[in-house]
């Protein structure tokens, strides 16, 4: 057994961010930027919290995204402080005819039957440039990796953290609902 040196900080030395860093480039393996839940606690929120509360939460851990999960623990869905921003809690609350204390994760998360998945095995030997294809084509700001032989979903990669990391926009065109033309068709 070895025994290491320890010491003491120095006044410099500061908490680095992932974000500090030009480590990640397109042509960089895909694993640079997942958050791999086997050994990293997913962050977490409960879909009946009240949506306030969350952004709240959110912005005072400074996580950007959450897991949504259930009464058991297990996963329903994805928020953002996006998704909580006041346009998006202002439009929804219009859309149910609740008070803005009554909206719930739930109400604004991304349901997890709309979130798109890719195999582990696949990802590993994927590129940065490859996923950002891949959530542009699929018009997915998020995708779940899972292990499919376990059934476990190891992790989760989002638009957002790669242009982080990047250091340059990722944009993710949404895709055009039947709701969306004919809204637009209408106005005109």
């Amino acid at each position: 057994m070895k025994n290491l040196n320890v010491f003491a900080l120095a006044a410099n030395d500061h908490l680095v961010q992932p974000e500090e860093f030009s480590d990640v480039q397109a042509h960089t393996s895909a694993l640079a930027i997942l958050t791999d839940f086997r050994s990293h606690k997913p962050h977490m929120v409960d879909s009946h919290l009240e949506a306030t509360e969350a952004l709240e939460v959110m912005l005072a851990e400074a996580v950007k995204t959450k897991i949504v999960v259930d009464d058991s623990k297990e996963f329903i869905g994805v928020i953002s402080v996006d998704d909580l921003a006041d346009h998006n809690m202002l439009l929804k609350q219009m859309a149910l005819h609740v008070k803005r204390d009554e909206l719930l994760v739930r109400d604004l998360m991304h349901a997890r039957a709309n979130i798109r998945a890719v195999e582990y095995d696949q990802f590993k030997h994927a590129s940065v440039a490859d996923i950002v294809s891949t959530l542009k084509k699929t018009h997915q700001e998020y995708l779940l990796v899972v292990d499919k032989d376990a059934h476990h979903i190891r992790g989760i990669v989002s638009s957002r953290d790669i242009a982080s990391r990047l250091h340059a926009p990722v944009e993710i065109e949404k895709e055009l609902t039947f709701v969306d033309i004919f809204t637009a068709v209408k106005v005109h």
